[in-house]
């Protein structure tokens, strides 16, 4: 009744109920993880990631925690990437390319997660920057012309295995690494297309020349009749 008669009073204890069972309960979605801190050290794992998890026995759902002693944090279980717009590279043939790149994860440990790098964006910068890494130390060991072949898978599929040795450190796995683009800077793409041009046409006349030649000495071995 004392209360009724103070409003005021009334609002104060109804908001310190609302924080408080903010910070005692928290629902953690179908598609994300939340990780249970106590005073920033690891507990466990709310609704973790499995390989083939059935939608709705999962685990999510209604989450208590200890109020002002256990944090939770959420991280997506879904499919996660990172792009690489305009990244330099020096071919093998010392041609500098511009490649659009990126790849796609997914957080399968949580923990390690945690543990490793803390939380999923400082995961993204760091994938990002392996894939970089990756991405230069792979196509500094090809020319151009193999960007534009079938290679290219074959060059994608080493930068994948590249970036999953690593990623596993930081509890993710690499699904996809993608080449969108390989390109000559603008300004130096004519000149380097005529280089090429002028290489194939000098590789189809050696080509030529020579099968002239095989041709002579089988009419000069052929026997007389």
């Amino acid at each position: 009744a004392t209360i009724m008669r103070h409003p005021i009073y009334a609002a104060i204890i109804g908001l310190a109920l609302a924080v408080l069972a903010s910070m005692t309960f928290t629902v953690v979605p179908e598609t994300q993880q939340g990780i249970i801190l106590r005073y920033g050290e690891f507990q466990r794992v709310v609704n973790p990631w499995r390989e083939r998890q059935n939608f709705g026995g999962t685990g999510a759902g209604l989450v208590a925690r200890i109020p002002f002693v256990e944090q939770i944090q959420l991280v997506d279980k879904r499919m996660l990437g990172v792009q690489l717009d305009g990244q330099p590279v020096l071919s093998t043939d010392q041609l500098r390319v511009e490649v659009d790149a990126y790849a796609r994860f997914r957080i399968v440990d949580a923990e390690r997660m945690y543990t490793s790098i803390r939380t999923e964006d400082r995961l993204k910068a760091q994938l990002s920057t392996l894939l970089s890494s990756s991405l230069r130390n792979e196509l500094g060991r090809r020319t151009f012309a193999s960007l534009l072949s079938a290679e290219r898978g074959q060059v994608m599929a080493n930068i994948q295995r590249s970036l999953s040795r690593e990623a596993v450190r930081y509890g993710a796995r690499i699904v996809d690494v993608r080449i969108n683009r390989a390109d000559l800077p603008q300004e130096t793409q004519a000149s380097v297309f005529d280089r090429m041009r002028s290489a194939r046409d000098q590789e189809a006349a050696a080509i030529k020349s020579g099968g002239q030649r095989e041709a002579q000495v089988i009419r000069a071995d052929r026997p007389r009749r």
